[in-house]
């Protein structure tokens, strides 16, 4: 079995092109099944001799270990993913070997989102320094925000996308919305004013956010924008545009909005999309 799973390390490097961390996950895994295997045993088991009561059982013993969900999937997925290639590349086993080995679903967490006052603070935190990128970065954070805007939506907004005087701005979705600026209305207006003037290399660029060779932002900068500024607030690693765009949902839910109401702004395909956090 071992010199097995060693050929199937070397078709997973070779022919699939996984990287380390990932053989390394896989051998771990496939290396525990094949002892959990054999111990069933009482003796070192042949990749031929493997029977579908075999990994019946080894499901049922990875289910009681006490393993948190996500790993019990990875693990079956890693022996699955070892049994096919038995099947399908050495011919030793049939598939019904496999068939009972079924991972589970990995549970469905709930997206992290920040209270109102933390927001503000994200927003205002760039700013403070006075220098165009950081203008650009608290208008990014406004707009993500108010919008709860995709990290693709604000990378490819254009500045006729924003009217300054009516305190709006346009969320280009399958059915374009107007938005309220809101907090959002005077870290744009610096931003404009005092910030994109001094990015700008080309006039003919439309761009509303642009980076420091006065070209578009792209969707990796705008990441991290809100990684660095959320770092230096001492926020969690894990804040993203996400981040924003859920809290933005949260805060919405709690003023009484409607998920219907909130699936119309958001530009979401139904309001069962809807997922936040219990206050």
């Amino acid at each position: 079995m071992n010199a097995a799973i060693d050929r199937f390390l070397a078709y997973l490097k070779d022919d699939k092109g996984c990287a380390q961390n990932t053989l390394l996950a896989y051998s771990t895994d496939v290396r525990q099944f094949e002892q959990v295997l054999s111990a069933s045993a009482g003796s070192s088991v042949k990749p031929e001799e493997i029977k579908p009561a075999m990994v019946a059982n080894y499901a049922r013993w990875l289910e009681g270990q006490g393993y948190r969900p996500a790993t019990v999937s990875r693990k079956m997925a890693a022996s699955r993913a070892f049994l096919i290639y038995l099947e399908q590349q050495e011919g030793a086993i049939p598939s019904s070997t496999y068939e009972v080995l079924h991972p589970p679903p990995a549970p469905r967490t709930m997206p992290h989102t920040l209270s109102r006052e933390e927001v503000y603070r994200l927003i205002d935190a760039p700013s403070q320094t006075g220098t165009p990128r950081g203008l650009r970065d608290a208008a990014i954070l406004g707009v993500l925000y108010v919008g709860g805007l995709r990290a693709s939506e604000a990378v490819a907004s254009n500045l006729q996308d924003v009217d300054l005087a009516g305190g709006k701005f346009l969320r280009d979705g399958g059915e374009p919305t107007a938005l309220n600026l809101g907090v959002a209305l005077d870290p744009m207006h610096a931003y404009l004013r005092a910030g994109r003037p001094y990015l700008l290399k080309d006039e003919k660029e439309q761009a509303l956010f642009l980076n420091l060779r006065g070209k578009r932002l792209s969707r990796q900068g705008l990441w991290l924008v809100v990684k660095r500024w959320a770092a230096a607030e001492g926020f969690d690693a894990d804040i993203s545009p996400h981040t924003l765009r859920h809290s933005l949902i949260r805060h919405l839910l709690d003023d009484g909005k409607s998920k219907r109401d909130i699936q119309h702004m958001l530009g979401l395909s139904s309001p069962n999309a809807i997922r936040v956090t219990a206050r």
